[in-house]
């Protein structure tokens, strides 16, 4: 009896604290604590510091921003970059990008298109999980206009394995290119 009682604590404290959390980048709906903190950390590293800060950096993959790349937006990243950006014309994030930010149901991943292209739809990008091969459900021009032109790409969190070693493919019309991203060091 005494044994199967310290084994059924045992299991319970497994169950409730001892299991490994999914990772930060699938953290599908935030906490207003975490929105908050998002928005300071983007009010802090203005403007384009925001992607050498410790944060932002591990979402990025390739030479992104400068150069050929990415980065995966999550929400905390989304909103912290976006804080970041209009800091630094003195606007603050509104509650309706808040709120679009929060409702969005994918995981964003940006990624630099230097060849000029007429429609988003015109690259290829693909995540590759072990065996998987994981397509985006919609492509869209980013907003912020650069001399290299990003394409969104919108991915279902739940076809993605947070744990999993993942490759993202970039075709063009001309080349191809391969990056390795780690989910687990995104926050």
């Amino acid at each position: 009896m005494k044994v199967s009682k310290w084994y059924l604590g045992f299991i319970c404290i497994i169950a409730l604290g001892g299991i490994p959390r999914l990772s930060n980048a699938f953290d599908i709906q935030l906490t207003q604590g975490q929105i908050e903190e998002a928005k300071e950390y983007g009010a802090k590293h203005k403007g384009k510091d925001i992607f050498e800060s410790p944060i932002v950096k591990t979402a990025c993959f390739g030479e992104y921003p400068k150069g050929d790349g990415g980065l995966i937006m999550n929400k905390y990243i989304e909103i912290a970059v976006i804080s970041a950006m209009q800091t630094t014309k003195d606007i603050p994030i509104t509650p309706g990008e808040l709120k679009e930010i929060e409702e969005c149901t994918a995981i964003k991943v940006a990624v630099d298109v230097s060849e000029p292209i007429a429609n988003p739809e015109d690259i290829e990008v693909v995540l590759v999980q072990e065996s998987n091969n994981i397509l985006p459900f919609k492509y869209e021009f980013g907003k912020e206009k650069r001399i290299v032109q990003d394409v969104i790409c919108f991915f279902q969190y739940e076809k993605l394995n947070p744990k999993a070693k993942t490759e993202i493919i970039i075709k063009t019309n001309d080349r191809q290119r391969k990056y390795k991203i780690n989910f687990s060091a995104i926050k």
